[in-house]
Parts: structure tokens; C-alpha cells; sequence
């Protein structure tokens, strides 16, 4: 092979000339440019460094790696950082070994951000204008173009263009906060190691920093920033190189490695120090969710998923703590999923119904009134439970359309009921708190009202004990606004939440409604029902009405009397009824036989 020719060799100032020995700087480190040479040809390798020796490039010098063959270079990729450019001869070993190279790089090795510059002393081994474009290639040049000046150019390109890119893939892979991977990154470095194998004892987690919303409201963002970054200096610390550690989220790291690293007792441990933020020791906790199920064929994305449904537990029930995943977390979430499909279309398909359960005034046995409550009946004529699928239609938000739905069919079903004479009937009606909460419900109130022409002291809406105590200056003026409606108010499950008395004494409620569990307590007519008898004193405090649930027997009722009890509803005086059934069950009771 000629040489000379290949390298361009002339006569004039700007030829590549041969350097016996090459230069190196024995200065201080900087930092460097970092090129791989591709040539089975040792001429070229000794000119293309005595071309470029002693050059600054964007204000860098050059390092050069050495590699003779396309399987060397492989070898040297695979430990090498940061190589920005490659110099590759199309025909070494093979004709095709430099662009079979070119594939290892881009498709086995990943290596994307690293530039590509074809080198060929044999035009006609030039790969087509699909493989350049493919494969991503940065130049093409034969040997015989690359004089000194040509080659200074088109290194310079190359390098601007890795540059580019690295700074974009900052942007869009890493944090800038913590300087850590972000949630994509993470993704991918954890995909890259799974698929290497020999990752069976490792396992993903994510970490969260408890209440730090609370940390940014009280001290600030500035200062919740600082927490952030000395909580990533510590992890990066004592974690080390050896595990992938992100910043997946606002105050949520990732971290993938072996379990004796990745161990939840170390890394929480590591929180019981102080944190030292501008002159501040903070001392904050963190709750971990973790999973090992990286058994092959399992993705990163799929395994921060499972991690995240541990932390969800973990948050719940052992704040400060942490939980594995388990095969039987997963199979809850496919449920969930599965049972929020079948509730779409349950909605869409009109399975979905109202029954009524009546509510007795419990000294003259007459009805006062109805709660009307939603139902869900299968294809297959099975029921799906209330506490089962109304969970699931708040977290989706389908409960604001659901529960809009019920208000107006239970107000036309009060039409139809005053329509038999009964004209001091009251419906009530239960409210989320999601539905309570939307923008539009009081609006969606006042149509129903206007649509269905019901007088609105006939209308109750029921909100439980826990939404009545949330956000107490919210809900003391939306309250207020449905009372100027003239609907009443009542609160359900009375007992079952942690009630600020002086809170409650300013709500505009009318009635107290005692759950069924603390019904259920009374047993005969003299013993049981201390909390029952504790919320039927308040109510007489507060001038209240109290209406108890779930009565089941006249024990119960007797019971409930003797206490001061108003109302009751139950099986004892009826189940919850279809409209139709209803109707028989009052002209039943209206006209006994």
C-alpha cells in the first residue's frame, strides 16, 4: 500500500509530514480532547499526530488513543471514556471492518454522541450515502484530501458537533441541580445494565425526602435547593461509583446497585446526621421503595414502576421506613387497573344504578327521608362493592361525572316520590371531596335545583367527617354557599375522623350521622354504645340532629331512643331499594294490609 499517496503527501507547507516518536506533554493535566486513531497502517497513525501535535481546538490540546485493528478499537471503547472523535479506516482487516466498526459503536457500544470521521485510501470501498446517513457519521474524506489544514477542519467540526451534543444531552438527561442523571438517564443506565446480565443481586429503588414540600413552604425554595443538593452530595459520598445514582424527581432520588449497597437500613441510615445547609442543621427523613424482581426480560421502566408502588405502601403505612415490592403488589395494581377499565365501561354501557334506603324518624316511625346510594351489577349479574370501585372512580376523577349523575337522578326520583304525596321527603345525596372540591360543583348544584325543580330544603348533601375537617377556611365558605342554596348539610361517619370541636361548632351542618361500626357496638338495651351515646350529647350540645346507621335490630333501636337518637336507617326498617321497589315498599307502608 502506498503510503504517500494515501496521506497526501506534498511538497508544500500544509503536507502531513512523519514524526519519529510521538510528543507528550508532561504539564499539568487539563482537559483534553480525546481521539482514537483507526488504522492498520502505523504511517498514518505517526502523521496524524505529528499534524495535529501541539494544536488547541476550542481551547483544548489533543489526546490520542491507538488502535490497529477495528476489534483493538472495540476493546479500547468498551474501557475508554469520553472519546470524542474516531479517525477510522474503512478497509483494514476487511474491506468492510471500519464500517462494521461503525455499527458496533452506534448499535452495540451506544456510543451516540461520539463523532465519526471515514478515512479511505480506496474511493471505491466509499460506503453508500444511506450507511453516512444511518449510522451517523460525521465525515467521509479519502486520505488523499486530508492535508494538514483539511485535517485541522474537519476534526474541529467533528469536535463542535460532539460538544453540541453533549451539552444537549445535559439538558435533557441530567439535572442541573444535583449535577445526578435524571428519571431518562436513569431509565436508560439502568435498561444498559440489565441487559449486560449479572445483575441478580441488584436491586432499584427510589428514595423519597419526607415532607419536603413543607421544608419549601416553611424555609423557602432557595433553601429546600440546598437540602436537595447536600442530600445528593451525601448519597454520591457514600454510595459511590458503583451504584447508578438520579434525581427522578422534585425530592426523589433513584439508585440502582447491589443489595449490600443499595441496603435500605444503610442508605436511610444515612439520614440520621444532620444535614449542614448554609449554616442550618437540618435533620429530615427519607421513606424508600424498593423491588429485586430483575429477572430477565424485566425493563428499568418497569422496575422504577414496581419501585414506585412500593414507596406509594411505604408512604402510607411506614413513613421514615421502607418496602420491597412483592409479586402480590403488582397483581393489586393489574386488579385496580383492570377494575377501573371495567367501571369506564360500566359508566358507558349504563350498569351503574341508584337505590334508595329509607330513614326513619325513630319516636313516631315515620319516614323522613331517603339516602340514595350508587351501585355497580356485572354483565354477569355479580355486584361490585361501593368501597371497592368509588376509591378508584376519585383517584380518576370519573367520580366528579358520577357524582353529578346521582344529584340529578336522585332529585328526579324526589319529583316522582312528592308526587305521591309525600312532600316533606328529604334525598340525601353523598358528596366526594374531589366532587366537592371542583371548580364547577356549586354551579352543577344550582342546575340540578333549577332542572329538576325540587325545593332545595327537601335536598341534603352527606360529606364525610374527614373532608368536613380539611381546610377549614374552604370549607366554612363552600358550606356557607350551599346553605344559601337552602340545602341542608350533614356529616357522615361521625366519629370515625379526629374532629376539632371548635371547627365543628362553626360549620353550618345540620345533622351528625353516627357509622354503623359504633351502632353495631350496641348490643342489648343497658350495656354497649359509648361513642354512639357521646356523639347523640353533642349533637343535643350543638342543637343537632343525629340520624344513626346501619340499625339492624329493634335492640339497636331501642337503644338509640333512650339516648336522644333522632333518626335511623337500616335493614331493620329497609334495605336499599330500586326505585319501583320503593314505591311498593311506602304505599305498602302507607296503606298496611
Amino acid at each position: 500500500m502506498n503510503t504517500e499517496n494515501l496521506l497526501g503527501l506534498h511538497t508544500d507547507s500544509d503536507a502531513l509530514h512523519f514524526l519519529e516518536d510521538e510528543v507528550v506533554d508532561g504539564g499539568v493535566k487539563e482537559a483534553v480532547w480525546r481521539l482514537l486513531v483507526v488504522d492498520d497502517e502505523p504511517d498514518v497513525h505517526r502523521a496524524t499526530t505529528f499534524a495535529l501535535a501541539g494544536v488547541k481546538i476550542l481551547g483544548r490540546p489533543l489526546q490520542f488513543l491507538h488502535a490497529y485493528s477495528a476489534s483493538e478499537a472495540t476493546k479500547i471503547l468498551h474501557t475508554e471514556r469520553d472519546v470524542a472523535v474516531v479517525l477510522l479506516d474503512v478497509v483494514m482487516e476487511r474491506e468492510d471492518a471500519g464500517l462494521a466498526l461503525v455499527k458496533t459503536i452506534r448499535q452495540e457500544l451506544k456510543l451516540t454522541e461520539l463523532r465519526i470521521i471515514l478515512r479511505t485510501g480506496q474511493p471505491g470501498y466509499a460506503p453508500e450515502i444511506e450507511t453516512i446517513h444511518d449510522f451517523d457519521i460525521n465525515d467521509y474524506k479519502t486520505k488523499s484530501e486530508l492535508t494538514r489544514t483539511k485535517l485541522y477542519a474537519t476534526v474541529t467540526a467533528a469536535l463542535r458537533a460532539y460538544e453540541q451534543i453533549r451539552k444537549l444531552d445535559e439538558l435533557a438527561f441530567y439535572d442541573r441541580l444535583s449535577c445526578l442523571p435524571n428519571r431518562n438517564k436513569f431509565i436508560d443506565l439502568s435498561e444498559m445494565r440489565l441487559a449486560s446480565g449479572g445483575c441478580s443481586d441488584d436491586v432499584i429503588a427510589i428514595l423519597d425526602i419526607d415532607d419536603f414540600s413543607e421544608i419549601n413552604d416553611a424555609l423557602g425554595h432557595q433553601q429546600g435547593d440546598r437540602l436537595l443538593q447536600a442530600v445528593a452530595d451525601r448519597l454520591k459520598a457514600e454510595l459511590g461509583s458503583e451504584v447508578v445514582l438520579a434525581r427522578i424527581g422534585s425530592d426523589t432520588f433513584g439508585l440502582m446497585g447491589g443489595t449490600q449497597l443499595v441496603n435500605p437500613l444503610r442508605v436511610l441510615a444515612m439520614f440520621r446526621e444532620p444535614f449542614l445547609v448554609q449554616d442550618d442543621s437540618m435533620v429530615v427523613t427519607a421513606t424508600m421503595g424498593l423491588t429485586n424482581h430483575l429477572s430477565e426480560g424485566v425493563s428499568g421502566r418497569d422496575a422504577l414502576k414496581d419501585a414506585n408502588i412500593a414507596l406509594k405502601r411505604a408512604k402510607k403505612s411506614r413513613r421514615g421506613s421502607f418496602v420491597m415490592f412483592s409479586s402480590e403488589m403488582g397483581s393489586d395494581i393489574r386488579e385496580r387497573v383492570r377494575l377501573l377499565q371495567s367501571l369506564r365501561s360500566a359508566v358507558e354501557s349504563e350498569r351503574l344504578f341508584i337505590v334508595y334506603q329509607p330513614q326513619i324518624n325513630l319516636n313516631s316511625g315515620k319516614v323522613v327521608g331517603m339516602e340514595a346510594l350508587i351501585r355497580w351489577r356485572n354483565e354477569d349479574g355479580t355486584f361490585v362493592p361501593p368501597d371497592r370501585f368509588i376509591p378508584l372512580a376519585e383517584a380518576s376523577g370519573m367520580i366528579v361525572a358520577i357524582g353529578d349523575w346521582v344529584l340529578r337522578m336522585a332529585c328526579h326520583e324526589l319529583v316522582r316520590l312528592q308526587a305521591l304525596g309525600l312532600a316533606d321527603l328529604r334525598m340525601s345525596v353523598n358528596v366526594s371531596q374531589i366532587q366537592f372540591r371542583h371548580p364547577e360543583f356549586l354551579d352543577k348544584l344550582n342546575a340540578a335545583l333549577l332542572d329538576t325543580g325540587i325545593s332545595p330544603r327537601c335536598l341534603e348533601l352527606e360529606i364525610t367527617e374527614s373532608v368536613a375537617m380539611e381546610d377549614a377556611d374552604f370549607m366554612l365558605e363552600t358550606l356557607h354557599l350551599v346553605r344559601e342554596l337552602g340545602i341542608s348539610i350533614a356529616i357522615d361517619d361521625f366519629g370515625t375522623g379526629y374532629s376539632s370541636l371548635s371547627q365543628l361548632r362553626q360549620l353550618p351542618i345540620d345533622r351528625l350521622k353516627i357509622d354503623r361500626a359504633f351502632v353495631s357496638e350496641i348490643q342489648d338495651g343497658a350495656s354497649g354504645g359509648h361513642i354512639a351515646s357521646m356523639v347523640i350529647e353533642l349533637g343535643r350540645n350543638l342543637n343537632l340532629t343525629v340520624i344513626a346507621e346501619g340499625i339492624e335490630d329493634e335492640k339497636q333501636a331501642q337503644r338509640l331512643r333512650e339516648l336522644g337518637c333522632h333518626e335511623g336507617q337500616g335493614y331493620l326498617y329497609a334495605r336499599p331499594m330500586t326505585p319501583p321497589l320503593l314505591k311498593e315498599w311506602l304505599q305498602a307502608r302507607d296503606h298496611p294490609p
